[in-house]
């Protein structure tokens, strides 16, 4: 059994949303860890990994079109029952030594980790705010995040090199990434940071 780092870095405001809001200024938070940290959960990673692998399948990049189901398990809507694959994605977190230092002389900067995004729809005849259209949104700033990926049991000799194949082709992570947000680059080494 192996495993590997999945290096995240993020160039602009990006947000791994939670489905919950803060009261009447914010309507979508960033998904934190325990500590109150941005983090990216593993099963968004997986789906995005598994949705690069599927597309580099059908480009022929691979060698094979199906190995994203061996690696990432099979739906039960693809198959009428789910099987699980061979890989677990973890959550990218901010490496070691940032976490530390946030969880003891750093914890006040937490908060500037986070900013605010307001947008609200536009009425195309009038020119105006809609009513009742203004939405808040935390963001997280630009940060660098890192994700263990391990065989949970056998899987094919070359997965790394074939899943290394596939990250390109993914250009942005999380919520609001039609929008601008999320800009990302991903690189898999064989080294652990988290």
């Amino acid at each position: 059994m192996s495993h590997l780092t999945l290096k995240v870095e993020l160039f602009g405001y990006w947000q791994a949303g939670t489905g919950r809001g803060a009261g009447a200024h914010v309507d979508n938070l960033t998904h934190t860890d325990a500590d109150g940290l941005p983090e990216i959960p593993g099963r968004t990673l997986k789906g995005l990994l598994r949705d690069a692998m599927r597309q580099a399948g059908s480009f022929g990049w691979l060698d094979s079109a199906d190995l994203h189901r061996q690696l990432f398990g099979v739906r039960a809507e693809e198959a009428g029952r789910s099987e699980p694959g061979c890989l677990r994605v973890g959550s990218a977190r901010l490496g070691k030594e940032e976490r530390q230092w946030l969880a003891g002389p750093g914890r006040d900067c937490i908060p500037e980790l986070f900013r605010e995004l307001h947008s609200t729809a536009i009425d195309p005849v009038s020119g105006s705010a809609r009513a009742q259209s203004l939405r808040g949104t935390q963001v997280a700033l630009p940060v660098v995040l890192f994700a263990e990926i391990g065989t949970l049991r056998e899987a094919p000799v070359n997965w790394a090199e074939q899943l290394r194949l596939c990250l390109p082709l993914i250009r942005a992570v999380g919520s609001g990434k039609t929008r601008g947000l999320g800009r990302v680059q991903l690189t898999l080494t064989g080294v652990g940071h988290a």
